[in-house]
C-alpha cells in the first residue's frame, strides 16, 4: 500500500480529521490533502512527527514491509505481456524495471519478471544489436537471482546464465557456474522422488483426480525433458560424423510427438537437423513449411487422455516473428546455403505477410 493510503486510512481510523493532522504538525490543510491523494509527499523532517501521530513505524509508513502477493504478481506479469504486445519490449523492460525497484527484496517478482522478459525478448525478432542492451538487463537480474537462498530459484538463475555464456562462446565462465551447480543425477536424487510419494498418498486418501494431475504434469515435464536429450543427441552424433546414427535417433524422436501426444511441431525438429547437415534444400523447405504451419495451429493438451487434467492451450504464434528473422539472417550458417533459393524466400514472404493480417 503506498504512503499517501496509509496516511488516510490510518488517520481515519484514530478518528483524525485532516484539520487537526495539519495543526499537530504545523501545516496547511491542503498540504495534507495532497498528502492523501499522492500528488505530493511530506517533508522528510515530519516524518518521525506524523508516525507517532498515526501510531505506525517508519518502516510501515514507507512501506518497507509490504509486498506483493502471488495473486499480484502474476497479475502483473500478464500486464508487462500488454506492454510489450502493445508498445514493445522497450515499455515492458521499463515496466519490469519500475516495479522491481518498488520491491526490491521481492525474490519472486524478480524470478518471474526475468524469466518472462527473457522468453518475449527471444520472441521478439529484434536483430542482436538492438537485443544487447536488454541482455545486460537480464544477465544482471539473473545474477541478483544467483545469490538467492531459495535453492530453486539460484539453480535456475544460474541454468540460465550458464546458457548464455555457452551461447556467447564464453565456456570458461559457463563451466564455473556449472561445477558450483547441484548433480541432479545421482541415484539418491533420483529415489528421492516427492512427486511419487505424494501421488501415493492422495491414492491412498481416494484423492485420484489430485493424483493424476500430478502425474500427468511429471510426465509432461519428463516426456519433454526426453524429447530435447534426443534432439542434443542428434547434434552429438552428427558432430562425430555418424549420420545413420543420427537418423535413427531423429526417426525415433519424430515418433515420440505422435505417441505422446506432443505439440506437432516437434516431430520435425530432428529431421530438420539432418536436412541441414545434409544440405538437402527440397527436404528443408518441406520441414520449414510444416514447421511454420504448426506455428499457426494451437496446441490442446486437453485433448490428449495423458494430459487432460492440466489442460491448457498453447499459441505458438507468438514465435512466428523470431523463428522468419532467424530464417532472414544470412550470417547464420544453417540456413545460409538457402538463402538463394527462391521458394526459401517466398516461404518467408508468405509468412511475414501473414504476421501482418
Amino acid at each position: 500500500m503506498p504512503m499517501n493510503l496509509i496516511i488516510q486510512e490510518k488517520r481515519k481510523e484514530l478518528g483524525l480529521t485532516q484539520e487537526q493532522v495539519a495543526e499537530y504538525l504545523n501545516v496547511s490543510i491542503p498540504a495534507v490533502s495532497k498528502w492523501e491523494n499522492g500528488s505530493t509527499n511530506p517533508d522528510i523532517s515530519l516524518l518521525p512527527l506524523l508516525a507517532r501521530l498515526l501510531k505506525v513505524d517508519l518502516n510501515t509508513l514507507f512501506c518497507f514491509q509490504e509486498d506483493m502477493t502471488q495473486q499480484e504478481i502474476e497479475y502483473f506479469s500478464r500486464e508487462v505481456v500488454e506492454m510489450v504486445r502493445k508498445k514493445g519490449i522497450a515499455a515492458g523492460f521499463e515496466g519490469a524495471e519500475q516495479k522491481i525497484h518498488d520491491y526490491p527484496h521481492n525474490e519472486t517478482l524478480l524470478h518471474c519478471l526475468t524469466f518472462q522478459l527473457d522468453n518475449l525478448l527471444s520472441m521478439s525478432g529484434l536483430p542482436d544489436n538492438e537485443k544487447h542492451p536488454y541482455e545486460v538487463i537480464l544477465l544482471k537480474w539473473y545474477r541478483r537471482l544467483a545469490d538467492s537462498n531459495d535453492g530453486k530459484i539460484r539453480n535456475s538463475a544460474n541454468y540460465m546464465m550458464a546458457s548464455r555464456f555457452i551461447k556467447n562462446g564464453d565456456y570458461e565462465k559457463a563451466q564455473e557456474i556449472l561445477d558450483i551447480m547441484p548433480d541432479k543425477g545421482d541415484a539418491l536424487s533420483s529415489m528421492a522422488d516427492k512427486t511419487m510419494l505424494q501421488v501415493n498418498i492422495y491414492l491412498c486418501q481416494g484423492e485420484t483426480e489430485k493424483a493424476v494431475k500430478d502425474l500427468q504434469n511429471a510426465l509432461l515435464i519428463a516426456i519433454n525433458k526426453v524429447q530435447m536429450l534426443l534432439y542434443k543427441l542428434v547434434d552429438a552424433e552428427l558432430a562425430d560424423d555418424k549420420i545413420q546414427t543420427a537418423k535413427a535417433i531423429a526417426d525415433k524422436a519424430s515418433q515420440m510427438t505422435g505417441l505422446f501426444d506432443l505439440w506437432e511441431y516437434n516431430s520435425f525438429v530432428a529431421p530438420l537437423q539432418i536436412a541441414f547437415t545434409e544440405k538437402n534444400t527440397d527436404k528443408c523447405i518441406c520441414l520449414l513449411r510444416n514447421m511454420l504451419a504448426a506455428l499457426c495451429r494451437p496446441w490442446d493438451t486437453g485433448k490428449s487422455p495423458l494430459f487432460y487434467r492440466i489442460a491448457k492451450t498453447f499459441d505458438p504464434k507468438q514465435m512466428l516473428p523470431a523463428i522468419l528473422t532467424e530464417m532472414e539472417n544470412e550470417r547464420d550458417s544453417a540456413y545460409a546455403f538457402l538463402q538463394n533459393c527462391d521458394e526459401f524466400q517466398e516461404l518467408i514472404c508468405e509468412y511475414k505477410a501473414l504476421m501482418e493480417k
